[in-house]
């Protein structure tokens, strides 16, 4: 591999011997994917760890794949890269931590409840990582809070929404990335340039086109996160074009639109035709003349709804969890939430869960959101993803309903039945304790 001086020097110690194993084990990772340069960073977007023995009962349970490497790295005093123009940023945790013995949240329900022990080690984890030189903003979006990395930048992101919105919406250069080289990642400041970083893996191979009927139903988040899951279950893991997306676009529809590209597809990248910065044309996306025999497929509005018939697992109408907020909820739709909500009563027997980041959960509070949604019966909590609790744990006569192609993909195979829909059915369901859709 190519690389500058001071990589060079990273890799020979010059830098201290964090810097020189990291270095040594990215290059070792650059030749195996062929890369011929590393790339520079703008951030590194991460988890933090859980630093506890792993004779804990439970370890596996909650190790997410990247501790026993960080406390290697923690243990030889090991800082983040203090390039300033690269942020060191954190995904969500387990729980919220100033909360953990309040019941009524993911971690704590009478389903379940996290072990006083697994507590313990990501607290440790979490302060550990805070001296290592992380921000922690503990987010499925730090592109709405932490950092915005604007084109060509380049960007490592183990969150697969995030490597998402970057690509699609933004125009920076990411990968959804691996819990090790992202630890590496970190501390050196650089990546092997490879896969969606290259311009030649980012050329589409198959263009969809919207009906009008789909532009003018794109109404609620499930309908944005609808849309990018029928494109991803037709675009045969080849990176797609869209044209006739209904501008302006919403952050809610953009968000929702692409989190559904890295969980549905093999590259975390969509080409919004006139949004997307490096595609104003179907003609600039492909880097100049469309090929002829490019396969074309429209989008009818039966395709949004044979999405929502899909992704609904659940055997009965009964609710026992509404979860709202995979990605992290917008203030805009905390507002929605606390207006729809407003002077009803969930029921006794569901949970009705609303998940954001840290900003977005103080301003709901200081602006009263927060006050609406917790009077009527639910639980608004931040810096958190509940799916990556041991739902499997949680027995298999539950049904969670969710506005969330993401949480279906990725958390819907651990024995519950589960329910797609639109925010006000969701309300609906959070309060009645059963689910009757009204949207299509």
């Amino acid at each position: 591999m190519k690389l500058t001086d001071y990589q060079k020097e990273m890799l020979d110690g010059v830098h201290g011997q964090p810097k020189s194993i990291a270095m040594e084990r990215m290059v070792d990772f650059g030749v195996a994917v062929e890369a011929e340069e590393m790339a520079e960073l703008s951030n590194v977007h991460f988890g933090t760890c859980m630093l506890m023995p792993r004779s804990t009962p439970d370890y596996y349970k909650y190790e997410l794949g990247n501790s026993p490497l960080t406390e290697e790295f923690i243990n030889m005093g090991a800082k983040v890269t203090d390039n300033p123009n690269c942020i060191c940023s954190t995904d969500p945790h387990i729980m919220q931590m100033d909360k953990y013995e309040e019941e009524g949240y993911p971690w704590n329900h009478k389903y379940f409840k996290l072990p006083q022990a697994i507590y313990e080690g990501f607290v440790k984890g979490y302060n550990e990582c805070k001296k290592m030189g992380w921000v922690l903003p503990q987010s499925c979006t730090p592109h709405f809070n932490t950092v915005i990395p604007k084109k060509d930048e380049y960007v490592v992101s183990v969150e697969s929404s995030y490597a998402a919105y970057i690509n699609s919406i933004l125009g920076a250069r990411a990968n959804r990335e691996n819990t090790v080289t992202l630890l590496y990642a970190a501390i050196t400041g650089v990546h092997p340039k490879y896969g969606t970083m290259l311009d030649e893996n980012r050329v589409p191979k198959i263009i969809f086109e919207l009906e009008d009927d789909v532009k003018e139903n794109l109404i609620y988040s499930a309908d944005w996160a609808a849309l990018g899951a029928a494109i991803a279950m037709k675009c045969k893991d080849q990176v797609p074009a869209i044209v006739n997306i209904p501008k302006p676009m919403s952050n809610e529809g953009a968000k929702l639109l692409t989190g559904c590209a890295s969980p549905g597809m093999n590259d975390p990248i969509m080409h919004l035709i006139g949004i997307s910065p490096e595609s104003p044309t179907l003609e600039a996306a492909f880097g100049g003349k469309i090929p002829k025999n490019v396969e074309r497929i429209i989008l009818s509005l039966d395709d949004i709804k044979h999405v929502y018939q899909t992704l609904c697992s659940a055997k009965s109408d009964k609710v026992d969890i509404v979860h709202v907020g995979c990605p992290h909820l917008t203030y805009y739709e905390i507002r929605q939430i606390a207006s729809m909500i407003e002077g009803k009563k969930v029921n006794d027997n569901v949970y009705f869960w609303v998940q954001t980041d840290t900003p977005t959960y103080y301003m709901a509070h200081h602006h009263g959101e927060a006050d609406i949604i917790e009077k009527a019966g639910g639980k608004i909590y931040h810096s958190t993803c509940f799916g990556l609790l041991p739902i499997r744990d949680w027995g298999n006569d539950l049904n969670i309903a969710t506005n969330s192609f993401k949480g279906v993909k990725l958390f819907g195979g651990q024995g519950q039945g589960w329910i797609f829909g639109a925010m006000p059915d969701l309300i609906n369901a959070a309060v009645t304790g059963k689910f009757e859709s009204t949207r299509w």
